[in-house]
This record gives C-alpha cells, sequence and structure tokens, in this order.
C-alpha cells in the first residue's frame, strides 16, 4: 500500500509518501480502507517536529495520522464478521480497560491511552488497523470526509460543553474560531441555544449564534461584553494565547467554567498566567479535557444518526500526496478548520486527483 512516511523528525519535507507493507489485523482488531484522515495540528504538526511531547513516544520509521473514516475490510478473530464492509468512523484513542480510571468509568483519564498514528502507525495511509473499539459504523448519507472531521472533534468538543455546565440563553467565549474543533463546537451550541463569541486574528463576522471579533482589538474586553449581553458563562479556550487569555479573563461571569483541551498545538507551549485570588473570589473553575470517553464518543455518534451535521463546505480535501504541503500551509495559517487527506484508494466520494 501507500503510506506517508515520516523516517526522521524535522519540516514538512520529511513526510514521503512510499510503499509500506499493508497492515493485517491482529486478534481483537479490523483493518479499515482509508477514505479520508483529519490532519490535526497537535498530533501530527507538533509530532512531526521532534519537539512536541508526543514525539517521545514516536520510533522511526513512522506514519502519522489519528481520526479517519473508510470502510472496514479485514477482522482478526473476535471480531464479528458483519463488520467487515461497514463505512466507519475511527476515533483515533483506545483505553486499556483495566486502569484505575478506566474501572471507575472515567476512561477519558486512562493511565495506559495509546493513540493512533503516535504509539502504532496511523492512517496517512491506503489502509490502517486499530482495536475494534475504536470504529463506529455511520449513516449511509454522511459523507466520509465529514465522518473523518467529526471523529476528530466531536466526541472531545462535545466533552468540553458538558463541562463547562451550559444553559440555554448562556454565551459563551471561544478563542481560536477558525480552528476545527472550534467550528464544530459552534455547530454543537445550536442544539443548545447558546450564544459563542468566537475570537480571530484572522477573521470577524456574523452568523447565526456565532459572532466573531477580532483577538487584537485594544478594547476586545468591552467588545466581549457588548456581544455576548454580558458577563459570558464559561470560555472554551483551545489555544491558550496568553494575550488573549489576560484580556478575556476579567469579563467572564463569577461561577464561570474555562475549559481548555488541546493547546499543545506548537512545539513552544503556552503559559498563562492565572491569577489564584480571581479563581477564589469569583468561584471560577479551570478545568482541562485531554480526551473524551466511551459513552461521550457512543452519545456523539448518536446525534450524528439523529440527524447532526457540520455546517455546509467545513471540510477541505487534499490528496495524500500532498502531505507535506498541507501541513506548511496549516503552520503559516493559510489553512484554518478542518483538513483531510485522501489517498489514491478512496472510493466514497470522487477520487481526489494525485
Amino acid at each position: 500500500m501507500r503510506a506517508v512516511v515520516l523516517d526522521e523528525f524535522g519540516a514538512p519535507e520529511m513526510l514521503r509518501l512510499r510503499d509500506v507493507p499493508t497492515p493485517v489485523p491482529a486478534p481483537g482488531e479490523v483493518v479499515v480502507r482509508v477514505a479520508a484522515v483529519e490532519v490535526s495540528r497537535t498530533r501530527d504538526l507538533g509530532t512531526r517536529s521532534g519537539k512536541h511531547p508526543f514525539s517521545q513516544a514516536v520510533r522511526l520509521p513512522h506514519v502519522l495520522g489519528g481520526h479517519c473514516s473508510g470502510t472496514v475490510v479485514g477482522a482478526g478473530d473476535g471480531v464479528p464478521r458483519d463488520l467487515v464492509g461497514r463505512r466507519v468512523a475511527v476515533m483515533g484513542h483506545h483505553t486499556c480497560g483495566h486502569c484505575a480510571s478506566c474501572r471507575s468509568g472515567a476512561d477519558e483519564a486512562c493511565e495506559g491511552l495509546r493513540l493512533l498514528g503516535i504509539h502504532r502507525w496511523g492512517s496517512y495511509a491506503q489502509y490502517t488497523s486499530m482495536p475494534q473499539e475504536c470504529v463506529h459504523p455511520v449513516p449511509d448519507d454522511l459523507d466520509l470526509y465529514d465522518a473523518a472531521a467529526m471523529a476528530a472533534t466531536g466526541p472531545v468538543g462535545l466533552t468540553q460543553l458538558r463541562r463547562a455546565r451550559l444553559q440555554a440563553g448562556d454565551s459563551i467565549v471561544l478563542p481560536g474560531a477558525t480552528g476545527a474543533l472550534a467550528r464544530t463546537i459552534v455547530a454543537l451550541t445550536r442544539r443548545l441555544d447558546v450564544r459563542v463569541i468566537g475570537l480571530s486574528r484572522s477573521v470577524t463576522g456574523r452568523a447565526e449564534n456565532l459572532v466573531v471579533l477580532d483577538a487584537g482589538r485594544e478594547d476586545l474586553a468591552d467588545a466581549i461584553l457588548a456581544a455576548a449581553g454580558g458577563p459570558p458563562a464559561a470560555a472554551i479556550d483551545n489555544v491558550c494565547a496568553p494575550d488573549t487569555f489576560e484580556r478575556y479573563f476579567p469579563v467572564l461571569a463569577g461561577g464561570a467554567r474555562i475549559v481548555v483541551s488541546g493547546a499543545i498545538g506548537h512545539p513552544a507551549l503556552p503559559v498563562l498566567n492565572v491569577p489564584a485570588r480571581e479563581l477564589y473570589s469569583r468561584n471560577l473553575s479551570l478545568l482541562g479535557v485531554r480526551s473524551h470517553s466511551a459513552a461521550v464518543a457512543t452519545e456523539f455518534w448518536q446525534l450524528v444518526r439523529d440527524g447532526f451535521r457540520l455546517d455546509a463546505e467545513t471540510v477541505r480535501a487534499h490528496p495524500l500526496s500532498d502531505a507535506a504541503t498541507v501541513h506548511t500551509k496549516i503552520a503559516d495559517g493559510v489553512l484554518t478548520g478542518h483538513n483531510v487527506l485522501v489517498p489514491p484508494t478512496a472510493t466514497d466520494r470522487q477520487e481526489v486527483p494525485e
């Protein structure tokens, strides 16, 4: 099969398309013919650099790529045979099932968490293998490009919203409003009647329940209050830019929750200046969300079966052979939102020319 292989850490040019052996499913595993794989700044760009915490778990040569979609084409011992031929979304992590966190039902905090594309070869390839519990069958009318994007951001976005404890009529601050996870969160908030005050360095405007403000404006605090109609009940911050945090933090409502995920997309990890006195005196909560539980993943895919979809034209598709170029453009801010790589064998939508 063809795969994009990382032989050494470094620049995007280290990603090279070549022939590698097609995976064979071990007991309890499936092989998926990949239709699309989400390109993740955190998992992929940071890991490729060799300077990211995830890089320490990688053994070269390596194939990146976690959350993806496709069709099950092989099943190992112990896997139901009727899964073969099913269109699926692939969640890019799996838990050990026996640590204290897993036994208590908090499997998102699993001590033995393993990531597809980090601890094992991933999905920048025509085929990839993973434990059976990583795959979720998807509706026949769901575009597989969208399914890959949803796998990457849907369950964790839903987890963030649950931790924020939002109620109908609330407003939230959402830095990095053009990012992939932010766009999924905006779509999910429409089901909750929540107003989103997005912050961005590159885009401003309005759309349905979303107002996007320039994160660099001098009067950002006043602009947030005006757009929200008062102090926001929460912030979901997946960027954690210190200067932006210091300007939205003072205008959050008393008792507000600040939820953080994925703020490790750059090798230079951000450090926030959090005033402890304010956390105490205003009853604020700062919450980290590393991942999502299996239960939330099940809940999210039920929402999809019930009709939840990303906004139209949210996902950009690129040939697998353009992986290095896509990495460069994401790092430079030319590409934002959901970007998926499409292997040459993808058949569920018109094939992207190589």
